[in-house]
């Protein structure tokens, strides 16, 4: 099926809502004759924060779901994809390609995908009974963990402030994530990408007190005098949640592939009527995930991938900033495929 410029780029609109880390964006896309193909933005890379590409490699995976899910609508999927030979440009790495499928029906969670929200603010207080819906979700799955109980709630608010500082206080890591931190609404990208004071759930008070704390100089002042670890710390806001998902995948699954499954994870909880909030640094630290399969019994062979925060937002969460799909779109292109392994 060939598509109009016109339903390429509603189609992108849809796809770009994927999640992706610190909201870098990398994917790019090419529409064939037959199929897509996705490419990487090379530019979008976090050397400290994400130095084996893995984070990168799991949005890259959102968004391929994405395109699946988009294209559901036409009445269309995509076949499982093949890596792409031809490693791109200097800017550009091609990622992989799928071809066009038939399917019956739009897939289900397509109609979640506006209404998914990160909310990183403290959540609203609800009952037991509200939980119904969000425990029925996550039983259905056999590689998530719902975590209920306030201790639990409060062993991964510690574990998230242990782990974020064990990464924050590297002034690399600190810098690069300053770099796509938009506090200010002058600033030029504040509604394109990164993490904006809106999606950050700060107040006017805050935003304007980060704007000058957060900066890396001032930053590794404050870490010299032992008062930066405060600053940043969630565990206020994490102990106001009304559960948390363990999300763990195969030791041997790609980051591609545990990056699709996780995106229909966080659909499958807005359609509950939940919001999250992924705590990262949890699964990225080798002891904070350790700590996370000893307590809840993970299953041996498996990998924590990410623990979510969820709960009920007090008011209706920003949308957070997305590129423009003329960036998104790139025009042709041929190289040779070969079937993923």
């Amino acid at each position: 099926m060939i598509f109009t410029r016109a339903q390429q780029e509603r189609i992108l609109a849809e796809v770009s809502r994927a999640p992706s880390v610190h909201n870098v964006q990398p994917a790019r896309w090419r529409f064939d004759d037959d199929g897509v193909t996705l490419l990487q933005d090379r530019s979008r890379r976090l050397p400290a924060a994400d130095p084996t590409g893995r984070d990168v490699e799991a949005s890259l995976g959102a968004s391929f779901e994405g395109m699946h899910l988009a294209l559901s609508r036409f009445g269309l999927g995509l076949a499982e994809p093949f890596h792409i030979v031809d490693d791109g440009d200097d800017r550009l790495r091609s990622v992989c390609a799928a071809r066009f499928v038939s399917v019956e029906s739009p897939d289900p969670l397509a109609e979640q995908v506006s209404r998914r929200r990160s909310w990183r603010g403290a959540f609203a207080p609800i009952d037991a009974f509200g939980l119904v819906s969000l425990e029925a979700a996550v039983h259905e799955r056999d590689d998530a963990r719902l975590l209920v109980g306030e201790d639990d709630i409060s062993c991964v608010a510690r574990l998230n402030d242990d782990c974020s500082w064990d990464f924050m206080r590297d002034p690399a890591f600190h810098a690069e994530l300053h770099e796509w931190m938009r506090l200010s609404p002058a600033d030029r990208r504040w509604s394109l990408d990164g993490l904006n004071a809106d999606c950050l759930a700060m107040s006017a008070v805050e935003r304007r007190a980060a704007s000058v704390l957060l900066r890396p100089s001032v930053f590794g002042l404050l870490k010299t005098i032992g008062v930066a670890r405060a600053l940043v710390a969630e565990a206020g806001r994490v102990k106001s949640s009304a559960a948390a998902v363990v999300f763990h995948r195969p030791e041997d699954e790609s980051p591609f592939d545990s990056g699709r499954a996780f995106y229909r994870l966080w659909l499958e909880i807005a359609a509950t009527g939940f919001v999250a909030c992924p705590m990262s640094s949890i699964a990225d630290s080798t002891s904070g995930s350790a700590e996370v399969r000893a307590r809840y019994g993970i299953p041996s062979g498996r990998r924590v991938v990410n623990v979510l925060r969820v709960g009920k937002a007090p008011t209706k969460p920003p949308k957070s900033p997305r590129l423009p799909v003329s960036e998104l779109l790139i025009e042709s292109a041929s190289a040779e495929l070969e079937p993923v392994r």
